[in-house]
């Protein structure tokens, strides 16, 4: 009923938005999760983009008119107060992508905290839809099925045109796994591939005698059991954990999943595409999951933790370790080290830093080459000139001049350019939801992800330190072999979502003991029963089709 409850309140709360023009923010609050865009992606190899096709911004170009097209566009709130006119500097920012894009926007920014469940309720209240709907991670099946009804406009035919030179650079592959039934549906915000691995605080380890990084999944474990019981921080108390978990976002149990050589969420085994759980490694993952739980070494009630609190108890000194997105783990922590002088526990005279480790074992989850899609609704973008709208703001933010103005805001308020590299502001250093522009990296498209004449930051260690471990993490990234697949599974499409969940929930209840592996078990013949044995059949179909 609580459940039911809430589902009723967020429809509520999606119905009321539209209704007053979707200018609202929910207040949701900091997230990692591998939802953050990092700065870092700009400035290397040259992917084929100009600088300067966006310098004719004419508000012309959609409408043939003189009138600024307005589009409506919802995306995920991580601070709370995104681009709110009342937070000071915004109608500078709001100016300049005005000026730059040739759109106005209508913002609806959702709480991060149940973003998915309110994104699924819109998706089923076509009547009051945005003209640009963001979607996290990959494609799932509710969108899958949405698709097949009919609500999203086929991009392809406007970017064929030729008139969106950044969006046209996305990869064939990445724009095939995008496509239903023939029609390209999303348009990807895209990533690089070695976001994911561990990370922890440096002077901890050093308190606890660790004096290398750990590199297989026993040497993690020591370390976490140190960092629980051996009174890393130094005050007399059994206060500390050794690990950052989350209820509400699983991502971190998949990467660790990998470090055992099971795979990423599918694997090749006997030439067939089989999910990970139907791998003895899989076995040997969750057992050290449980391990780590059953001897304290995450903190119990972490099936309560939400998103709206991951990343932080590691800023706070309650943890000294966290698996998850290696830039947010240098931005969010060692960053709000040096911005609030956390002082090192072993020299009190330096300040605490983060060692950002990357793989583990030698494998670590690839983030996908996309990580979230902006979709154009038939419902919200009526016409096609909404959709040229829609595309052409998309286009523009990708550019050097709208990629630096997501990231890191208005030259002379947020950051100045040293020498051609940006210094962040002093009151803007590691601390994100103070920043005008905030929330605009999300609905950056990042297309292509390394664009030439794109600014880079210069704010020292964290940045140099994220670059250097996602490249390490990059080169041993396992990928999900049935992705591509899944996105044309009938099955998949009706249920992925219920099919993807029973999954996530028996490996938490088997991790914190609610059942035991027979009643994992249990649940997997559940999910075999449910549509998981037609999709094995379904992907296993195209994959030998080749």
């Amino acid at each position: 009923m609580k459940k039911a409850l809430s589902l009723i309140l967020a429809l509520v709360m999606v119905l009321s938005l539209v209704a007053c023009g979707g200018g609202g923010n929910s207040g949701g609050s900091s997230n990692s999760g591998g939802s953050s865009n990092s700065g870092s992606n700009s400035g290397a190899a040259n992917n084929g983009g100009s600088s300067d096709s966006s310098a004719d911004t004419g508000s012309t170009d959609t409408q043939g008119s003189t009138e600024m097209p307005t589009i409506t566009f919802m995306l995920p709130s991580f601070f709370g107060g995104e681009l709110q006119d009342s937070k000071e500097g915004v109608d500078q920012v709001k100016a300049a992508y005005e000026e730059l894009t040739g759109v106005k926007v209508e913002w609806q920014f959702m709480a991060s905290d149940g973003y998915n469940d309110t994104f699924g309720l819109t998706l089923m209240d076509r009547q009051n839809m945005p003209m640009v709907l963001k979607a996290q991670g990959s494609i799932t099946g509710n969108v899958i099925q949405a698709a097949q009804q009919g609500a999203f406009w086929d991009l392809k035919p406007f970017l064929d045109t030729g008139d969106y030179p950044y969006l046209s650079q996305v990869p064939q592959d990445i724009y095939d796994i995008l496509t239903v039934n023939g029609q390209l549906i999303a348009i990807p915000t895209l990533r690089n591939t070695g976001r994911y691995g561990l990370s922890y605080r440096k002077d901890w380890a050093e308190a606890v005698g660790i004096t290398s990084d750990p590199t297989t999944p026993e040497e993690v474990y020591d370390m976490f059991d140190k960092f629980t019981h051996n009174d890393p921080d130094g005050d007399g108390k059994d206060d500390t954990f050794g690990m950052e978990a989350c209820g509400e976002y699983y991502g971190w149990m998949d990467v660790i999943m990998t470090w055992f050589g099971c795979g990423y969420k599918w694997v090749e085994k006997d030439g067939d595409l089989v999910p990970v759980h139907e791998t003895e490694e899989y076995k040997t993952a969750v057992d050290w999951l449980k391990k780590c739980y059953d001897d304290g070494l995450i903190r119990s009630d972490f099936v309560s933790v939400q998103t709206s609190d991951w990343g932080q108890a590691i800023q706070r000194g309650e943890v000294g370790s966290i698996v998850d997105c290696l830039d947010s783990a240098g931005r969010r922590a060692w960053l709000y080290y040096q911005t609030n002088n956390v002082a090192s526990v072993t020299d009190p005279s330096q300040l605490a830093s983060i060692a950002l480790v990357g793989p583990v074992g030698g494998h670590t989850a690839a983030v996908q080459v996309y990580n979230g899609y902006f979709l154009i609704t038939k419902d919200g973008a009526k016409t096609e000139d909404d959709v040229r709208a829609c595309l052409q703001f998309l286009d523009r933010l990708c550019s050097v001049e709208g990629r630096a103005l997501a990231d890191y805001g208005i030259e002379g308020v947020t950051y100045d350019l040293e020498d051609g590299v940006v210094k962040m502001k002093p009151e803007y250093e590691g601390e994100q939801n103070a920043m005008p522009n905030q929330g605009l990296n999300q609905a950056e498209a990042y297309i292509p992800f390394t664009l030439e004449g794109a600014l880079s930051n210069a704010n020292g260690e964290p940045y140099t330190a994220c670059e250097e471990a996602m490249l390490r993490s990059a080169e041993v990234a396992v990928f999900n072999p049935a992705e591509a697949y899944l996105t044309l599974s009938e099955t998949y499409a009706l249920n992925g979502t219920i099919l993807d969940q029973t999954l996530t929930d028996a490996r938490t209840q088997y991790i914190t003991g609610q059942i035991d592996w027979d009643g994992f078990q249990a649940a997997v013949a559940t999910w075999e029963n449910q549509g998981g044995a037609q999709v094995k059949a379904e992907v296993n179909e195209q994959y030998h089709a080749g």
